[in-house]
């Protein structure tokens, strides 16, 4: 099965940047949307969904002096505002995406019909919410800050056995993070030791930074997540939210990071000038002495000199594995090519994957 998790994957997170008003964070979207589109990569739009009804215990609900219980009731929205801003991203060309951080809020994902369902670092082993997740058909992409590996190796196997789509990010919980927090190599670490698991970045870093994410993408990343909002008159931006311009430069350090890399899942070898420039510097193969219709050419009939002439056999093409045969009269020093010789590889590549042997 394809997986509906496309890559390379940019995820904008609103959080609570709509500040409980559905006409800023409408702008939010759509001026990332003019950003992103200058851009050949896909891109999701998130939300965070918390039902504060339940989610907020009963004793503690309008407690004013408890910071996050503040900061929710001062951003809430209404399920239709949710619902504008999600129609919103579909017109603006993003993938959808929400974090559920309780139960019924990811029956409200399922009732908009999300794309992707993000699992936050806080609740990366909240038992209960990942059960009620697995109901759900959607691929999962689920962020690891702070979590033990002990708790990394479970949710992946719970996760694998239950044949998921979903990818992990490496992520640090501070906002923002230092740079010498910032740990990059964990992305090699998650690479190594879960193979085949699609490994990205949740970045919380000073938006003005573009180095973090080249060096994760260097490091093999492919899926990023981060924090955007708009500055207004009347909403000031946090110190890790990213602006457009800041996206527009975020992205454009992603987009050359990835030229720089290109790709790492085939041997590429379609540079003609690259391959020109090469040959040109090779031995080219001579006849020795003369040869006759039918010899099979030995190693001691030739020579190899530079430079090759066009069209010849090089000392690269020459191999214990081959067998060069003639097929007119050669005369010595003559160049080997490809019309009074034939070429048949004696030995076959069967697997476009090498098995190395161990030393001794």
């Amino acid at each position: 099965m394809q997986s509906a998790i496309p890559e390379p994957l940019f995820i904008l997170e609103m959080a609570n940047n709509h500040m409980g008003n559905v006409e800023h964070g409408v702008r939010i979207i759509r001026e990332m949307g003019e950003v992103v589109r200058h851009y050949p990569y896909s891109f999701a739009f998130k939300l965070q969904y918390r039902d504060l009804d339940t989610f907020i215990h009963p004793a503690m609900q309008g407690r004013q002096d408890v910071k996050y219980i503040k900061r929710f009731s001062e951003t809430r929205l209404a399920d239709e505002d949710f619902d504008r801003l999600v129609d919103e991203m579909r017109r603006s060309g993003f993938l959808t995406m929400a974090t559920p951080f309780d139960e019924v809020s990811v029956s409200r994902i399922e009732k908009q019909k999300l794309d992707i369902i993000k699992i936050a670092s806080c609740s990366f082993s909240d038992w209960p919410l990942l059960e009620r997740i697995m109901e759900t058909d959607l691929p999962i992409i689920a962020s690891t800050a702070g979590a033990s590996l002990d708790d990394v190796d479970r949710v992946i196997s719970f996760f694998l056995h239950r044949s998921r789509q979903f990818a992990i990010l490496h992520c640090v919980g501070e906002y923002p993070t230092p740079a010498d927090h910032m740990n990059l190599s964990q992305i090699d670490f998650l690479k190594s030791r879960y193979p085949g698991v699609r490994i990205g970045f949740s970045t919380h870093e000073n938006p003005s930074d573009t180095d973090v994410v080249k060096l994760a993408i260097g490091k093999g990343a492919r899926i990023f997540e981060k924090h955007v909002g708009v500055q207004s008159s009347q909403y000031h931006l946090n110190a890790y939210s990213a602006n457009p311009e800041e996206v527009d430069a975020w992205l454009a350090a992603a987009h050359r990071a990835l030229t720089l890399c290109g790709t790492p899942d085939r041997r590429l070898l379609e540079n003609p000038e690259e391959n020109q420039s090469l040959r040109s510097l090779r031995r080219g193969v001579f006849a020795r002495k003369s040869l006759t219709p039918g010899d099979i050419v030995r190693t001691e009939d030739v020579y190899f000199a530079f430079p090759p002439q066009d069209g010849q056999f090089t000392a690269n093409d020459w191999s214990k594995y081959a067998e060069f045969r003639v097929m007119k009269s050669v005369d010595a020093d003559e160049a080997l090519d490809s019309k009074p010789f034939k070429r048949t590889p004696t030995l076959m590549l069967t697997s476009n994957r090498f098995v190395g042997i161990s030393p001794p």
